[in-house]
């Protein structure tokens, strides 16, 4: 199962995304696509634009990168199932796991516009994916989830106020704490969540 994680903030027209892969056995590892910023350093968005900050990925279980958001930093969380055939989520991460690797021999500049933790997935996915994501809800990502819902990529049993009203984790998140089973225990209920 692949999922989509969209954190927000601060504007509701940005927000930041993170992939999750689901395994058998209730396992689950997300990628985070970050700006890797150095000791006492902190993250301006001006400063995105201009070659600041070195591109990092953070590969992760979702008890790190999303209860980080969730209980710690008081951002909003919500999470989708994206409608991939497994062969597709398993290119997929093959592809992001070749763009890790890249990176240890050709670092590359994080870009609030052009390569962002959004953008970068598209360009990491490339041109076979099933639809068409170009949009300027690419840039404005605080609307992805609206744009995967408009070209069919997650689930249409609920209109999408509905849907995204139910895919907020955050109180999941809270109560699932330090679980070993918090990305089960944040999906319970949610649409279309399980395998």
């Amino acid at each position: 199962m692949l999922a989509l994680f969209l954190v927000y903030w601060g504007s509701p027209l940005i927000a930041h995304t993170i992939m999750s892969w689901g395994f058998e056995g209730d396992q689950y590892l997300a990628i985070s696509i970050e700006t890797r910023k150095e000791k006492g350093e902190q993250y301006s968005a001006l400063r995105g634009f201009f070659r600041q900050y070195e591109l990092t990925f953070v590969v992760a279980d979702e008890r790190d990168v999303v209860r980080l958001r969730t209980n710690y930093r008081g951002e909003d969380v919500y999470v989708y199932r994206l409608d991939v055939p497994p062969a597709d989520a398993g290119r997929l991460l093959l592809r992001y796991l070749a763009a890790v690797n890249d990176l240890r021999e050709q670092p590359q500049w994080y870009n609030a516009l052009t390569d962002n933790c959004t953008t970068a997935i598209k360009r990491i996915a490339g041109s076979d994916t099933r639809r068409s994501w170009w949009s300027w809800k690419l840039f404005l990502n605080g609307h992805l989830d609206e744009l995967a819902y408009d070209i069919g990529a997650f689930d249409h049993s609920l209109p999408f106020p509905a849907l995204k009203a139910e895919s907020r984790v955050n109180e999941r998140a809270k109560a699932a704490d330090a679980d070993s089973r918090f990305s089960v225990r944040i999906r319970e209920g949610l649409p279309r969540m399980s395998p």
